[in-house]
C-alpha cells in the first residue's frame, strides 16, 4: 500500500510558472530561462546547445545518469496574416481540430497579444444537420485579436508562436494546466533532485528541446552526454474519462495509482531489468506505480536509446488528462509519489548493475 495520500502538502508555484510559460518546439526560450534558474539555485551550472537543449551536470560517483524532460509544449505557428487582419496558422506538434475552434490563445509577437479562434454561432449554421459542418481543419481556422489589419501586421510576423492562453489552477486533489506534458516532468526533476538525501550516480539532466516535432533535441545532447542510463520523465495519457474504448490487450492508465512504468511503446522496448529495478525501488519504499505495456506513443527515450553505442533507457510518467489540449489536468497524489520514485533513483543508482 501506498504511504502517499491525497493532496499531501507540496508547493505548486514552480509547476504554475512552468506551464504558463510559452514554449512551442524551437521557441522554448521562456521555459529554459525558469529551467536555467533553477539549476543555478541548486548550485549547477547550465549550457545551452545548438538544438536548444539545456544541459546540467552534478558530477559524482557511480553510473553516470541522464535524467530527461523535454520544455517544449504543442501549439501554433503564424503562417500567414489576411487581408482582413486573422492570423493564419499551422500546428506544431499534434493537436486535434476540435481543440483549438473557440479557445482563447496569446500570440507571441512583439509583445503578447491574446486572441480568440474564430466559430461559427449556431445560428449561422444550417438547421439540416447533414449541411451542418464539422470541425474545420486548423488550416481553415483563422485567430481573431480584435485588430485593424494594419496594427496586427504591426506587432505580427510569420513565424510566431502561439500557444493556448490557460492560466493554471489546483484543488485539493488535482492540478489543472497546460503542457503538463512534459512540464510535469521538468518539475518532477527538479523537486526530485531537490528532495534527494544523497546522488548517488554521475548524474546528467537535460531539458530537451524539440520533442514533440519528432524527438528532435535529445539526441544530440545525450551524445554529448554520454550516460550509461536515462529515464524520461512524462506527463502520459491517463486513460480513464468516459467514452475511451481500448482494445482488449491494453490496460488503462489510471489515475490516482502512481507513477506509470513503461516497458513498451510505438518507438521504444525499454530496458528490462532498468525498469524492474524502478519498480523494485517502488515497492521498496511503498510507492503505488503501474508497470504498463502499450505500442503508442512515445518519449524521449525512445531518441536516446539509438545514440552512439545505445543507452539503457527507461520511462517514467505522470498518468495525465487531456494532454495536447488546452487544459489538462494531474492527480496530486501521482505528482508526489513519481517525484518519490525518481528521488529513490537518485539515492540508489549504483544499485543497478546493467
Amino acid at each position: 500500500m501506498s504511504q502517499f495520500h491525497e493532496g499531501e502538502a507540496m508547493d505548486y508555484s514552480l509547476l504554475t510558472r512552468l506551464t504558463e510559460a510559452a514554449g512551442i518546439s524551437g521557441r522554448e526560450e521562456r521555459v529554459r530561462d525558469i529551467v536555467a534558474g533553477e539549476f543555478t539555485r541548486l548550485g549547477l551550472e547550465s549550457r545551452t546547445d545548438a538544438l536548444g537543449n539545456l544541459v546540467a551536470h552534478r558530477p559524482g560517483a557511480g553510473p553516470r545518469l541522464a535524467l530527461v524532460a523535454h520544455l517544449d509544449e504543442v501549439g501554433f505557428m503564424v503562417s500567414r496574416i489576411d487581408e482582413q487582419g486573422f492570423v493564419r496558422v499551422i500546428p506544431v506538434g499534434g493537436v486535434d481540430p476540435q481543440v483549438f475552434v473557440a479557445q482563447r490563445v496569446t500570440v507571441h509577437g512583439r509583445r503578447d497579444l491574446t486572441g480568440v479562434v474564430g466559430s461559427v454561432p449556431p445560428h449561422l449554421r444550417k438547421k439540416d444537420a447533414k449541411e451542418a459542418p464539422g470541425v474545420p481543419p486548423v488550416a481553415e481556422g483563422f485567430i481573431d485579436l480584435g485588430l485593424p489589419v494594419d496594427t496586427v501586421r504591426e506587432r505580427v510576423a510569420v513565424g510566431d508562436p502561439v500557444t493556448f492562453a490557460t492560466r493554471s489552477w489546483e484543488n485539493e486533489v488535482s492540478y489543472f494546466g497546460k503542457a503538463l506534458d512534459d512540464r510535469l516532468g521538468l518539475f518532477v526533476m527538479l523537486t526530485a533532485l531537490e528532495r534527494a538525501q544523497t546522488v548517488d550516480c554521475d548524474l546528467v539532466l537535460v531539458a530537451s528541446a524539440q520533442e514533440e516535432y519528432g524527438l528532435r533535441g535529445v539526441g544530440p545532447a545525450l551524445f554529448q552526454a554520454a550516460p550509461r542510463i536515462a529515464v524520461a520523465l512524462e506527463g502520459t495519457v491517463a486513460s480513464d474519462t468516459p467514452g475511451l474504448t481500448l482494445p482488449a490487450n491494453v490496460s488503462p492508465i489510471e489515475q490516482g495509482r502512481g507513477p506509470e512504468i513503461r516497458l513498451s511503446d510505438g518507438r521504444m522496448l525499454a530496458d528490462r531489468r532498468l525498469a524492474d529495478f524502478l519498480a523494485a525501488l517502488a515497492r521498496e519504499k511503498g510507492i503505488e506505480h503501474q508497470v504498463v505495456v502499450k505500442n503508442t506513443g512515445a518519449t524521449d527515450a525512445a531518441a536516446g536509446q539509438l545514440v552512439a553505442g545505445g543507452i539503457v533507457v527507461g520511462a517514467v510518467s505522470v498518468p495525465t488528462r487531456y494532454i495536447h489540449a488546452p487544459v489538462a489536468v494531474a492527480r496530486k497524489s501521482d505528482i508526489e509519489q513519481t517525484t518519490a520514485l525518481v528521488t529513490a533513483l537518485l539515492e540508489a543508482t549504483s544499485r543497478f548493475a546493467a
